[in-house]
């Protein structure tokens, strides 16, 4: 006016926007103030958490450090243990291939042995098994026949002679004849102790046996009966010599089979002794792959929270000047928002 020399007048409305147009403003300045702040309070936040974390973590660390240490040492032991179990169980398993080794060559040699008496046996048996077949088709007609002849003909003779010689009778036609009447004539010769004949009887049988004429066939053109008796004569020679040969190999190979029954029941406590301590390496073996296992995952713990606490480390000593500073200036902010505050109520009283 002093200049001008003129009026100027503020209109209800021009005061009105006037007004708002500085409650916009400081709607923006506070939230300008505020964003700022809280951007530094979330930092000063965060650092508070971080500083908790690397606290934990130096604490979980120094807990991991003594489990560490022992499950180290007892890894050790527990290593130590099973090379030790091992080696062990390598020298009985040794020891062992070679007993099943010795085992297997006396089990052949006893074999050898068995094959060859049932060999010799072979030779006897199918004479003494047809003697014994012929003998059980005799009736009691074909023994009236035989002890019937008043003179007998030279070969049936000869036949009983055989026969009573191996019986224990004396080898002459009338002790035939009332050996043939006994009512338990076939079971004698069916019972007879072909096991046991004495050498003096073999001795005695043995000129009729060696007769070229004393044959099955033979006999059978003079007497069909006398056939199976002559048979069962020659049956009990030939097993008596063949039994002879035999029985030695029949000792021997009792011998060889309770020699190797022995040695198989010393391999077989061997071998449950080898499969024990198999046993006991695989359990241990197992326990160590755990223990191994554990103490690894212990230590990728340890690493992980060493790493950590290394990255955690250069971050707050980094940002340990700008903590201060974000505390400052955060204070600030805060102050000039209350400044703001106390404008923005004086602003409401006008």
């Amino acid at each position: 006016y002093e200049e001008l020399r003129r009026k100027f007048y503020t209109t209800p409305k021009s005061y009105l926007d006037l007004i708002g147009l500085y409650l916009s403003l400081l709607g923006e300045k506070r939230d300008e103030l505020g964003t700022a702040r809280d951007r530094l309070l979330n930092g000063l936040k965060k650092l508070d958490e971080t500083n908790s974390v690397v606290d934990s973590m130096k604490h979980e660390l120094g807990e991991l450090q003594p489990i560490l240490e022992e499950k180290s040492k007892a890894t050790a032991i527990l290593l130590e243990q099973v090379a030790k179990d091992q080696a062990e169980a390598e020298t009985i398993a040794e020891k062992v291939g070679k007993e099943e080794a010795e085992v297997k060559v006396q089990a052949a040699e006893t074999k050898v042995i068995a094959d060859d008496a049932k060999a010799d046996l072979d030779e006897a048996m199918p004479a003494l098994e047809a003697a014994v077949n012929s003998l059980s088709s005799l009736s009691k007609g074909d023994i009236t026949e035989v002890k019937s002849f008043p003179k007998p003909p030279p070969l049936v003779q000869m036949t009983m002679e055989a026969v009573c010689v191996l019986l224990g009778e004396k080898p002459d036609w009338d002790t035939a004849k009332k050996v043939l009447s006994d009512s338990n004539f076939m079971n004698r010769l069916l019972t007879f102790g072909k096991d046991n004949i004495s050498e003096k009887t073999i001795k005695q049988l043995k000129k009729y046996i060696d007769d070229p004429l004393y044959t099955p066939d033979q006999v059978a053109r003079q007497s069909n009966a006398a056939k199976s008796l002559c048979m069962w004569s020659r049956a009990m020679e030939v097993y008596s010599r063949v039994a002879k040969l035999v029985e030695p190999k029949r000792q021997a190979l009792a011998a060889a089979e309770a020699t190797l029954k022995a040695a198989n029941e010393t391999l077989a406590g061997k071998q449950a002794q080898l499969k024990a301590v198999q046993d006991k390496v695989a359990m241990l073996q197992k326990q160590l792959a755990n223990a191994q296992a554990e103490q690894k995952s212990l230590q990728d713990q340890a690493e992980v929270t060493e790493k950590r606490l290394e990255r955690a480390g250069k971050l707050t000593s980094g940002l340990a000047d700008e903590q201060v500073r974000w505390k400052d200036t955060a204070d600030d902010l805060g102050h000039q928002t209350d400044l703001l505050v106390r404008s923005e109520e004086h602003t409401s009283e006008l």
